[in-house]
């Protein structure tokens, strides 16, 4: 008996020094040294320890025993996880509200002069960000030739799909099952370069109520689609890390453009088949991709109004289709987990340079209980630094890449209040409560600029 004990607790040991190593080589492939060093620091101390043990009485280990059992046991345990009232207003949002649409306004036009007639608890916050250079501006504190180029070449080829977005469908349809197309359409997503992907019944609080971009600004928005495709695509750990510099927006331009071209693949697949389709793609949506996305099954909305993601956390883009194709909705539930995360972390929080992101508890936004940000600061240090920032969405535990330890560092934190806060505090010791941001890299730099 006591051999056996001895080796449970030796094999224990044992499972804990291959984590801390794996942990160490991932932390290499990631470049996140801090980490690695802190890691290393700790498996020197832990063989240190292990030393020393071989030194004590036998009767240590059965102590040593109960410990590990303990430790197991709170770590696997589910508890605490009381329901929480959070949801999303039910009525629907004018897209004119959003900070984009503000921002196309053009001071002497009559959208100008009739929008802030109508909004004019808006005009001072806007009157501030127009003050600034602006969106990848020349005059941006963060301004950078060869990537804020970089960032306009791709948004332009966003640009280059937004006649694709809506089309004529096929007069004849398929006799292909709605099965088959759903099953295929999940697949082929995935193939086009998608991380997960999701269906939903379009709930009225998903579609936008008036047009906010574009050449029908101001029209109503008529959407008689019932189900939308939702998926998400990967933002580069890697280029998230030089937040809030270029490489940020540069990779956010990117994924949209990414996005968009899968929505259009899809909606024209769907069109090609006889279904009516519409892609929803940057600059062009009907629908309000966070909410539809997390209605699909996809992830919560988290404290800074993003979605988190189960194993990217916030570092995705959203893309949209919807149609009128019969899908069966994603059972997937709203992960309450996410939400009790959030309220204790708050490192988004702390971390957000505009202060845009709030400290507070869960309250009520038009009646159901949310977190809501202060988009007239965020945007307004947008247009400062010239980029889209990407702090909040770098900092977040949930954002580390999806591997083996990673992933299970997320499933502990679904089990108890317990591991949720221990794994904040491993973050803020392997990482750091406030984050450097990565140095960038001498083929960025814009010596000229």
């Amino acid at each position: 008996m006591q051999k056996l004990t001895i080796y449970f607790v030796l094999c224990s040991y044992a499972l804990l020094g291959v984590f801390m190593l794996s942990f160490i080589i991932l932390s290499w492939f990631e470049k996140e040294y801090k980490a690695l060093k802190r890691a290393l620091l700790i498996l020197v101390i832990y063989i240190i320890i292990l030393f020393l043990l071989s030194f004590l009485p036998d009767s240590i280990f059965y102590i040593l025993t109960g410990l590990v059992l303990m430790v197991l046991f709170l770590i696997v345990l589910k508890f605490g996880n009381k329901n929480i009232e959070f949801n999303l207003p039910e009525n629907r949002f004018d897209e004119r509200d959003v900070m984009f649409s503000r921002n196309t306004l053009i001071k002497g036009t009559d959208k100008f002069e009739e929008y802030y007639k109508n909004r004019p608890e808006n005009k001072i916050a806007d009157d501030n960000f127009r003050k600034e250079p602006g969106l990848l501006a020349k005059g941006a504190a963060l301004y950078n030739e060869l990537l804020f180029t970089a960032a306009k070449a791709t948004f332009s080829s966003v640009n280059l799909l937004q006649p694709l977005v809506s089309r004529e469908s096929n007069a004849l349809q398929t006799k292909l099952s709605e099965k088959e197309i759903e099953t295929f359409i999940r697949k082929w997503a995935i193939q086009l370069g998608a991380a997960d992907i999701g269906f939903t019944r379009i709930k009225p609080h998903h579609i936008y109520s008036h047009i906010g971009r574009g050449g029908e600004y101001g029209k109503k928005v008529v959407l008689n689609h019932k189900y939308a495709i939702a998926f998400t695509v990967e933002m580069n750990h890697e280029s998230m890390t030089f937040n809030p510099r270029g490489p940020v927006i540069v990779e956010s331009a990117q994924q949209y453009l990414n996005a968009g071209t899968i929505a259009v693949q899809l909606a024209e697949f769907l069109r090609n088949l006889g279904f009516e389709a519409r892609a929803h793609i940057d600059a062009n949506y009907r629908l309000i991709c966070p909410i539809v996305a997390q209605d699909a099954g996809l992830g919560t909305i988290g404290r800074m109004g993003l979605l988190i993601t189960p194993k990217l956390g916030p570092r995705v883009r959203i893309g949209l289709v919807s149609t009128n194709l019969e899908l069966t909705p994603s059972e997937e539930p709203i992960d309450k987990s996410v939400i009790h995360f959030c309220e204790v972390c708050k490192k988004c929080a702390t971390n957000c340079p505009s202060q845009s992101i709030p400290h507070t508890s869960l309250k009520k936004v038009n009646q159901p209980k949310r977190w809501q940000i202060n988009h007239d600061t965020c945007f307004n240090y947008w247009c400062k630094t010239g980029t889209d920032c990407g702090r909040c969405i770098a900092v977040c535990p949930y954002a580390h890449p999806n591997n083996f330890l990673h992933n299970f560092i997320r499933w502990i934190i679904k089990r108890n209040p317990i591991n949720r806060w221990f794994a904040i505090k491993l973050d803020d010791y392997f990482y750091g409560k406030k984050p450097r941001s990565a140095k960038l890299k001498s083929w960025m730099l814009a010596r000229n600029s």
